[in-house]
């Protein structure tokens, strides 16, 4: 294997699974010892810019899909000079093997990959992507149940399909009409594609049949009807021609198919496993669980798959490389260095090494800005010690307005982190009772003020309401008025930030999470669970239906945000930081000073960053980057490889920082404020 790479970033290659147009998938393990499959794109292709950008873009997408029965990427470069991605290898079998070796599925078995394939398609499509290319070569029946691969990525691989670049991407009798006539397609069109493959597992041959080569083939999808006669149940022959009908928008979604095909499945645990199929693909699947590649080449096929690819080893036991679920993914870490002697070739995409990051300008602020910066509009608001309050221009650092607020008491109050929506800022004092002002970004001017019995927490604002704690106390005042909306107690002193979704405001106190309508302050749900009581320093964060936060032992939570019920944890070791949601994803700093990327449904590991850090703060998610502070240096990650693509030394202790319109803003202890590009170049 002296022409292949023995490392591809942080995983070892042990063997070549196979080649095609668009690259090639070799068997490897990660720094933990985990299976994966590693595809390293050609040369060639990476030398397209075109294709560069959209392989970058649909791993981006691709990263977002969750479900039970996909199989999302767990690590990737797109930029890397030899752009490639990692999938978990599992054990199975694509469903064209498996009907060609052992011919048509029984009816429920049909209904059960139907019901499967469904609800894969509704994760896909929520996550923004088309598949384009669903076929039984890109259904793997696996152990724990059947993968729906390849959803957007590289579908001009398959050699015997009709993908050429520029053309129509699809595989004759499983594509789309809309797709063979080179129309736009959506979502509708892996209904159609559904429709065929579920024809195919019925009876081992596509809707419009083989003869006549691929022109032809192409030909009767556009105009003839679809030859259904050897579906022979009824309904589920009705189901298939739903999907079938030429005029996209008359077909069905998958979220309507799924419970007709989930009423005649077997039962959820047969589908996590092996027991819906038919006996001699079940023990043949049990039978490929041993197999693995040794090193070299060999004589194998591979049919490439985007995402997926499927390895014909030997006697037709076959490998699918899917998802690692569960506690595997835990231990995935892209970036350990290869040891000692085995020194990548220059085929092998290795991590790259961060660049200094690009700054756009640094200014003194004039004063400690103690409490942190906002970004409103185009003006970066600086809370400064002294009851300073300082606007700088977005563009140029180039100060835009500067007043001292002052307040009662000596002259040494200083103010609460402020937090910005729309063209206003809003914050209170951190060491003296009220009032919450709220500030014209543009001007620096007093919109108006909103008095408070005790000192002021720092807000959040939703939904046209600014929320914060004082005291015991949690009030909700008009963002516009300042007018007192309702106020309530809250069970204790809050110390953490409120975190505002889809009509809930959710509080951490000494008491527990609270979950309050936020339009009343009636509680929703009130949550007693977790290892100790907050600080400051543990701020939920709520999205996608659930809601995160650290408590004071180490442990990340995910709740439900509709009942409190908690879903799953992530033990992050001596200490977890604040959370952070983009996308399916949560990212947080843990005890190990790794930032790392939990997959938001269920908890699993995506990847870990090491940081090699202190002092570590909550990361920000923009353009594709995770930009955050790390002791005295402002850091850039990738979301999609969880590599670090930036890091510059900012001289001074960091006191807060903030993220908009594709830039990076940092204030330090010596009153110094920087801006960078989040991508850092």
């Amino acid at each position: 294997m002296t022409e292949d790479p023995r490392w591809v970033g942080g995983y070892r290659v042990l063997g070549r699974l196979g080649a095609g147009g668009m690259g090639t998938v070799y068997y490897g393990t990660s720094p933990s010892g985990l299976p994966v499959a590693i595809k390293v794109i050609h040369a060639q292709q990476a030398q397209e810019p075109s294709f560069r950008s959209r392989f970058a873009r649909e791993v981006t997408a691709a990263r977002a899909v969750s479900g039970a029965f996909t199989a999302p990427v767990i690590d990737a470069d797109p930029e890397a000079a030899t752009p490639w991605l990692v999938t978990g290898y599992l054990p199975g079998m694509s469903l064209n093997e498996a009907v060609k070796a052992w011919g048509p599925f029984p009816v429920p078995a049909v209904f059960g990959l139907g019901a499967s394939l469904a609800e894969a398609l509704v994760s896909v499509h929520q996550a923004g992507i088309v598949h384009r290319d669903l076929k039984p070569g890109n259904v793997m029946l696996a152990p724990d149940g059947p993968r729906l691969i390849d959803f957007g990525i590289a579908h001009a691989s398959d050699t015997a399909g009709i993908t050429q670049a520029g053309t129509v991407m699809g595989s004759p009798g499983f594509l789309a009409p809309e797709q063979a006539v080179g129309g736009t397609t959506g979502p509708p069109g892996d209904v159609f594609a559904l429709g065929s493959v579920l024809t195919f597992a019925a009876t081992g041959q596509s809707p419009f049949g083989r003869a006549g080569g691929a022109e032809a083939l192409i030909y009767r999808v556009v105009h003839d009807e679809p030859m259904l006669g050897g579906v022979t149940d009824p309904e589920l022959r009705s189901l298939i021609a739903a999907c079938l009908v030429k005029d996209p928008a008359k077909r069905p979604s998958p979220r309507w198919l799924l419970p007709r095909l989930a009423a005649r499945a077997p039962g959820p645990e047969a589908l996590q496993g092996t027991g819906w199929l038919p006996d001699p693909v079940a023990e043949g699947i049990s039978r490929s669980e041993g197999a693995v590649p040794s090193r070299g080449p060999g004589r194998r096929t591979l049919l490439l798959a985007g995402l997926g690819a499927v390895a014909v080893l030997g006697g037709g036991s076959a490998t699918a490389v899917a998802f690692a679920r569960s506690g595997d993914a835990r231990k995935t870490v892209p970036t350990p260095p290869p040891p000692a002697g085995n020194t990548p070739t220059p085929a092998a995409a290795v991590i790259p090494v961060p660049t200094k990051g690009k700054r756009l300008w640094k200014r003194d602020a004039g004063v400690d800005p103690y409490s942190g910066l906002t970004v409103a509009g185009d003006t970066v608001c600086v809370g400064g010690d002294q009851g300073n309050l300082i606007g700088l221009k977005t563009g140029d650092g180039k100060r835009r307005w500067g007043h001292r607020t002052g307040g009662r008491g000596a002259g040494a109050a200083t103010w609460r982190q402020p937090v910005a929506s729309g063209g206003a800022f809003y914050a209170g004092w951190a060491d003296e009772r009220g009032p919450l002002y709220a500030f014209d970004a543009a001007t620096g001017a007093e919109r108006w003020r909103a008095p408070m019995s005790h000192d002021v927490r720092t807000p959040t604002v939703g939904g046209g309401l600014v929320f914060v704690g004082s005291g015991d106390g949690f009030h909700a005042v008009d963002a516009a008025t300042g007018k007192a909306r309702w106020q309530r107690p809250i069970g204790g002193v809050l110390t953490s930030t409120p975190c505002f979704d889809a009509g809930t405001v959710f509080v951490d106190t000494q008491d527990g999470l609270y979950a309050l309508n936020a339009a009343s302050g009636a509680t929703r749900w009130h949550w007693k669970g977790g290892g100790g009581r907050p600080s400051a320093a543990r701020a939920p964060a709520a999205g996608g239906g659930r809601v995160f936060f650290p408590d004071a032992k180490g442990t990340l939570h995910a709740l439900d945000a509709k009942t409190g019920k908690e879903l799953w944890t992530y033990a992050g070791g001596a200490s977890v930081g604040l959370p952070t949601l983009a996308g399916q994803a949560v990212y947080v700093a843990d005890g190990s000073a790794n930032i790392a990327a939990l997959d938001a449904a269920n908890g699993a590991v995506r990847w870990l960053c090491p940081t090699a850090g202190k002092e570590i703060g909550r990361p920000w998610a923009a353009d594709g980057m995770l930009c955050l502070t790390v002791d005295e240096d402002a850091v850039g990650i990738q979301i999609v490889t969880g590599h670090i693509r930036w890091r510059a030394a900012l001289g001074s202790r960091v006191r807060g920082d903030a993220s908009a319109a594709g830039s990076y803003y940092v204030a330090c202890e010596d009153g110094g404020v920087h801006a960078f590009t989040v991508k850092g170049a």
